[in-house]
């Protein structure tokens, strides 16, 4: 049986492949209840000119298409970040009922920055699903020096 840092690492991965195809270095994976990889998403937001084609999102819509709400509640979602309040809704929308990530905001923003205000929109994913009337489990971060690596490293 898999552990949640291995899915982890597959998500970076995921993290790795979206960066080197010019996209943002982003990535995730579904889970189902029998610990098999159901889906796997990158960021695509300058491949498909799309400003919310988030990893989380491009999964997301791919999996509501293919699932049910009910089965999706016994999956787990495995970022390669902290989602950001978009994605984290996405994830409490969809019916997912477990979120796992690797880098957290916090450390994230000490690697790329806080200069453009367009881009920072800091609310911790387990503030934002706290709001919410359904409870999901939250983990993380994560083997977040890792996590980190594709934010440092140029490819």
């Amino acid at each position: 049986m898999k552990t949640d840092e291995e899915f982890i690492r597959l998500a970076i991965e995921m993290a790795n492949q979206a960066k080197q195809k010019g996209n943002l270095p982003f990535g995730c994976i579904l889970v189902n209840k029998d610990n098999g990889v159901i889906l796997k998403a990158g960021n695509t937001i300058n491949s498909d000119r799309d400003c919310i084609a988030h990893a989380e999102i491009n999964l997301i819509r791919e999996a509501s298409k293919k699932y049910s709400y009910l089965y999706l509640n016994a999956c787990s979602i495995y970022t390669s970040d902290e989602p950001c309040p978009m994605c984290t809704s996405a994830i409490y929308w969809s019916g997912i009922g477990r979120l796992v990530y690797g880098l957290s905001k916090k450390e994230y923003y000490k690697i790329v920055g806080r200069e453009n205000p367009n881009w920072v929109f800091e609310i911790p994913a387990r503030e934002l699903l706290q709001k919410g009337g359904r409870k999901l489990e939250v983990i993380g971060p994560l083997l977040e020096e890792e996590a980190s690596m594709v934010h440092k490293s140029q490819t």
